[in-house]
């Protein structure tokens, strides 16, 4: 697995976690900012993945790529902007925020069922494992700490 790849996505994961964090402050505007912040991040997160699928697809078939395949690269991205809408419209909304875990969760089970069909490098689906995971965690963090300080 090249380097590169593992500490690029390590990295792009910061983003998500420090703005959970911050989202747990009990400061309310602050903690606004951060969920708003997540919301935002966590759909760019899902169109970066729906990109990359749009790109394996378009590199297996580049003259006759197969339409069901692209616009099902294009669900996480959608699904991703309209969550992330819902929370920044209706800040009531933040314990929602779990729901990207289930986005992730969707695209990694995508990725790893169809990974090797889709032209994706051998490590691909080993480093989705592991980053989805963490994605996850992160995604139930949010809520877990706000039924926590209702306790």
């Amino acid at each position: 697995m090249p380097r590169i790849a593992i500490r690029l996505g390590f990295l792009g994961l910061a983003p998500l976690a420090v703005s959970a964090l911050v989202s747990l402050s009990r400061h309310e505007g602050t903690a606004h900012l951060g969920g708003v912040s997540f919301a935002l991040y966590a759909a760019i997160l899902l169109s970066f993945l729906g990109g990359v699928r749009c790109g394996f697809e378009l590199m297996r078939a580049p003259e006759a790529p197969n339409g069901v395949r692209l616009v099902f690269s294009a669900m996480p991205t959608l699904a991703g902007w309209t969550l992330a809408l819902l929370i920044i419209v209706w800040p009531g909304a933040l314990a929602m925020e779990a729901a990207f875990a289930g986005l992730f969760a969707l695209q990694q089970l995508w990725d790893q069922r169809s990974a090797s069909d889709a032209g994706a490098p051998a490590w691909y689906p080993v480093l989705r494992q592991v980053l989805t995971g963490g994605a996850m965690i992160i995604c139930l963090i949010i809520p877990l700490a706000n039924v926590l300080n209702r306790l």
